[in-house]
């Protein structure tokens, strides 16, 4: 070991006899002249006068170490002109150091962490009295001086720390400086929980990425003094301290993708957790820690109680004094819960001036989300603020845009929840789920069941001649039948079954958990043999009704939601077509029904001359304004006998038969018709969508036919819609193109209709003369579901607003759907949010009471008047 050059006198000033003693044979190493060992300052202050030469000072600090920093003023004093090195002691136990003054003691050049290692002491020795300071110690490469250089002068936060221990051994200014600890407060331990380098289980990880490939890289959050954390990357080198390996630590703070990926990982957290008490402590912990927040309240508004809020969590980091104003009470929580969103990402404390507690904060940042359900009320607010500023345009705020999405969601579900129901999923009637969480459960059922291997059923459930109840005895009465059926399915089936209304007076079922067909066919009789019970109603009157009953099983027959339900509707009208009050299952090829099919293409043959056939119309609404701009056109069959029939039923039929091309003949006459009477009457240039079959594309005549219709019924070829499936092959149907292009020299306007449901090239897309794209039902339901059902619908969107074509949007049902569609610019909405198809005569109701409302509002009186 090499002696320090003009080695003169130094003093040792520690407690701990050992650790005294130590020091002693470091120092005695280096060749030092004299060596005095005091045990405390006054036995220190008695070696000084007694050899005013000393030239290096050992000194220990513990707790707040009030009598040593005194004691570092003297020394200051002792030598004026050449003030004495001093080499502090960190003494007691980890975090145990806590002077009130910031920054280091005066005249420290180094610290030695107690119990002292040897050879870091004699290390740390002679550099200070080389005066090289303390960044000698590490060196990973080159000398000294260059070391210490790019050490200091780094722009990271480097720190040096033992890979057995995980004791801090060196940092540099930046570590300090961000940290807002002193070097000598990290060196003595006091973030001994910080994770990152200290805790052993990361330091077994960092010891496996060493070992395999020389270098480790992490993530995680770095303490403050003040309390708060900030996401950092780590990287950690292999370095060499005095012939010892040491681990070289550089902290990088994240920039904006490391903060989206934080925000990603905090909702991942959030949906994790759910709703309830722990969710939303567990989503706000996470929202604090990504954004190293001071300040934070969630706020709910209390539907019950109009203007009163409860705070359901209320962070403070530096607690909140008596005299300090109640931000509950403050002017910026009142407008964030009336629906105003606050973004000030620095000088918040300014801007704000009307918020007392903000201003005595003295926050620089304030960020106010208000938590709007799917109906767009108001729900609570989210109100967050931090002393530091932040910029309020980029990830933390998107970020925190998605956490009070999310919290809105999982408030609005918990309040419905303790309502009894979830009101926007249940049928006010009967309080039975309605259609929309028919359809989620049918989907989780089918995942449930992928996974299991489990069969179950889907039971159709259609009351016999229910329209006769309505129309002899009118709708309150039908709506007591619907009460008293919902009523009896309950109690027809066990708890875990799920029973809907699907619509009108068509219920539905699903029946899990089944060994064998036989048992379901046993509920589905057992149904049956219900309702044939007399129903008594108010007033004292006594109905009979019966009801018909289709089948499919999952997977027998199909293995998703649209074929399960349709195959059920096939079989109830099976039952229908056999004598209705009975029940039958769905049959792939029902070789016994083949005298039913054509007895029933018989009757589809008669149902035009008969009058059975209808059209019913379902508005499109304009995406800006909601005022009505069009219909499209729908068959319906309503036979005397079997009711109305479903034309997912009858229009495969008539395919078959060849029938659909004189149907499709009867439903373009009676649209254009219908649709230039209502032009005429309401001065409204209503487009009407018509819908042609792959079969009637191929008729030779279908252009002459269109001609003729339009001329027949003097109907303005610019509003006819003619609507084509995407699914609609170009190599199927001869001259396919010339005829559209000849249908719209006519005047008349395309529509790719169910558009996302076939297999259509982004080329085909482009060369079909197309001036609308209908997207399918199935997509648009499934926003705010199915994040790739709504990546279909936006870049739908965008592809055919790139093609010039305007987009209409099908099977819009809630309001959410309303605003996804509307933010990305969807021209035409249809759905039953707005309206269900109806008959010709209630939609010229509808357009005569737009007509009425319109009016009044153009005939009120002027407020100046």
């Amino acid at each position: 070991m090499t002696a320090v050059d003009d080695a003169g006198a130094v003093l040792v000033v520690a407690a701990d006899r050992d650790d005294r003693r130590l020091l002693f044979d470091a120092l005695d190493a280096q060749g030092f002249d004299a060596i005095y060992s005091a045990r405390d300052l006054a036995q220190a202050r008695g070696f000084l006068e007694q050899d005013p030469q000393i030239d290096l000072v050992l000194l220990e600090f513990r707790g707040e170490a009030i009598d040593a920093l005194a004691f570092c003023g003297e020394l200051r004093q002792y030598r004026p002109g050449a003030p004495v090195p001093i080499i502090g002691l960190l003494g007691g136990p980890p975090g145990a150091l806590r002077w009130r003054r910031g920054g280091e003691p005066p005249g420290v050049v180094d610290w030695i962490a107690l119990p002292a290692v040897a050879e870091d002491a004699r290390s740390r020795i002679r550099q200070a009295m080389s005066g090289r300071g303390r960044h000698a110690a590490v060196s990973p490469a080159g000398g000294v001086d260059r070391y210490q250089f790019a050490f200091d002068g780094s722009l990271d936060e480097l720190a040096v720390v033992d890979p057995v221990s995980g004791r801090i051994l060196d940092v540099n200014t930046a570590f300090v400086q961000r940290s807002g600890y002193s070097r000598a407060q990290l060196l003595a331990g006091c973030i001994d929980s910080f994770d990152l380098a200290l805790s052993p289980e990361r330091r077994a990880e960092i010891n496996a990425g060493l070992g395999r490939e020389g270098g480790a890289q992490l993530r995680g959050r770095k303490p403050r003094a003040d309390g708060s954390t900030y996401a950092v990357d780590v990287h950690v080198r292999l370095a060499v301290q005095d012939g010892r390996l040491v681990h070289f630590y550089l902290f990088r703070e994240l920039g904006e993708l490391g903060r989206y990926q934080e925000a990603l990982h905090a909702l991942g957290r959030l949906a994790a957790t759910g709703a309830g008490s722990e969710g939303f402590d567990a989503a706000t912990q996470a929202i604090i820690d990504w954004l190293a927040l001071d300040f934070l309240v969630l706020i709910e508004a209390l539907p019950e109680r109009i203007g009163e809020v409860q705070p359901l969590m209320v962070f403070h980091r530096f607690g909140l004094a008596e005299n300090m104003p109640d931000p509950l009470r403050q002017p910026s929580l009142k407008r964030v819960l009336a629906g105003r969103e606050i973004a000030l990402g620095a000088d918040a404390w300014s801007a704000a001036g009307d918020d007392a507690f903000v201003r005595e904060r003295r926050f620089e940042c304030l960020i106010g989300l208000p938590l709007v359900g799917e109906r767009r009320t108001g729900l609570g607010a989210l109100l967050v603020a931090r002393r530091e500023p932040l910029e309020a345009a980029g990830a933390a705020l998107e970020g925190l845009r998605v956490f009070a999405h999310a919290l809105a969601v999982e408030l609005e579900l918990r309040r419905a929840r303790e309502q009894g129901r979830e009101t926007a999923l249940m049928d006010p009637l009967t309080g039975l789920p309605n259609r929309l969480l028919f359809n989620d459960r049918l989907n989780s059922a089918i995942h449930e069941a992928h996974r299991s291997s489990e069969m179950f059923a889907v039971m159709f459930v259609d009351l016999d001649r229910f329209k006769t109840i309505n129309d002899s005895l009118g709708h309150p009465v039908g709506d007591q039948v619907l009460v008293a059926v919902a009523k009896r399915l309950r109690a027809s089936v066990r708890a875990s079954d799920t029973v809907a209304r699907y619509a009108g007076d068509e219920f539905t079922l699903i029946l899990r958990h089944i060994v064998q067909r036989e048992d379901v066919e046993r509920i589905a009789e057992k149904i049956v043999r219900a309702m044939e019970a007399p129903l008594t109603l108010s007033g004292g009157l006594e109905l009979s009704i019966t009801a018909s009953l289709g089948l499919s099983f999952y997977p027998d027959d199909a293995t998703d939601t649209e074929r399960l339900l349709k195959y059920a509707d096939v079989a109830m009208y099976s039952a229908k077509g056999m004598g209705r009050n009975n029940f039958q299952a769905y049959v792939a090829v029902p070789e016994e029904s083949h005298q039913q099919r054509l007895a029933l293409e018989a009757k589809l043959r008669q149902a035009e001359k008969n009058g059975e056939l209808r059209v019913f119309y379902q508005p499109q609404i304009d995406g800006h304004s909601e005022d009505i701009v069009g219909m499209e056109a729908l068959i319906r069959w309503e036979h005397p006998e079997l009711g109305m029939i479903s034309p997912g039923f009858f229009i495969p039929l008539a395919e078959e038969s060849g029938l659909i091309v004189q149907i499709g003949e009867w439903v373009l006459r009676a649209a254009c018709r219908d649709a230039h009477r209502w032009q005429r009457r309401f001065g409204l240039p209503l487009r009407v969508g018509v819908n042609l079959s792959a079969l009637q594309l191929r008729q030779p005549n279908l252009v002459a036919l269109v001609e003729s219709v339009l001329a027949e019924t003097e109907m303005d070829p610019r509003l006819l819609d003619l609507e084509v499936t995407e699914s609609i092959s170009m190599k199927t149907i001869p001259r396919l193109l010339e005829t559209l292009n000849a249908l719209r020299d006519l005047g008349c306007a395309i529509s790719i209709d169910d558009f996302g449901t076939g297999q259509s090239s982004l080329d085909y897309i482009r060369r079909f003369p197309a001036d609308r794209i209908k997207i399918d039902q199935a997509f648009v339901r499934n926003i705010g579901i199915d994040p790739d059902d709504e990546a279909i619908v936006q870049a739908t969107i965008a592809m055919a607003h790139n093609l010039n074509r305007e987009v209409v949007a099908e099977g819009v049902e809630i309001e959410q759907h309303l605003d996804f569609l509307r933010e990305q610019g969807c021209e035409v909405l249809q759905g039953f949010l707005f309206c269900r198809p109806l008959p010709a005569a209630s939609f010229e109701n509808l357009l005569q009471e737009r007509e009425r409302l319109i009016g009044g509002r153009l005939n009120a009186p002027s407020a100046h008047a």
